[in-house]
């Protein structure tokens, strides 16, 4: 794919094409990744000024799924340290994955037992206030004195992939089938 001839056109062409082949959802997830390629090439690396507008198919009936109060345990027991904790914090607070991961200790109150999620970071652009349960709070004295700019950390360096094999497997181990990192969200 040759950037500075992508248009709205071609995307046009791409997005159908994908719906001829595979649903709605797979589909956007196929112009998500185009989307996030063609924002890298015009903000990282200078190659584009300008990003087509790609509009997503509406998906019809969005899939739940949350885990039982047992369920959750089970998986937390197989999970390692770095990604229960991060599974715990999600469960607690109902934050999504991105805002669990890039969390920063200055978004912490620790005495006001609050956080914040910055308007840039929130899926729909605001500022996000959350309260903190006794067992987020738990879970952030127990992080305190690992990293001192990011609560969760993976080997001194933020998390940024939480669909790793060690996800998948403590998720086999648990006896947990379709579960996404996602739905702890819904398990909130």
């Amino acid at each position: 794919l040759e950037f500075r001839r992508c248009s709205s056109d071609l995307i046009e062409h791409i997005k159908q094409e994908r719906l001829n082949v595979a649903g709605a959802g797979t589909a956007n997830r196929y112009l998500a990744l185009i989307r996030a390629i063609l924002r890298k090439a015009r903000d990282e690396w200078e190659w584009i000024e300008r990003v087509p507008k790609i509009s997503m198919y509406r998906e019809s009936g969005e899939r739940i799924r949350s885990l039982t109060r047992d369920e959750f345990a089970r998986l937390y027991r197989e999970l390692p340290e770095h990604l229960a904790d991060m599974a715990l914090f999600s469960v607690a607070t109902g934050l999504r994955q991105r805002n669990v991961s890039q969390l920063k200790w200055k978004q912490v109150d620790m005495s006001l037992c609050h956080a914040w999620i910055e308007a840039a970071e929130h899926k729909n652009g605001k500022a996000h206030a959350v309260p903190l349960n006794q067992t987020a709070m738990g879970v952030l004295h127990k992080r305190r004195s690992i990293d001192s700019t990011y609560v969760f950390t993976y080997r001194g360096k933020p998390v940024t992939n939480v669909s790793t094999k060690a996800w998948w497997a403590a998720l086999e181990r648990a006896g947990i089938e379709d579960f996404r990192w996602h739905d702890l969200h819904h398990t909130f």
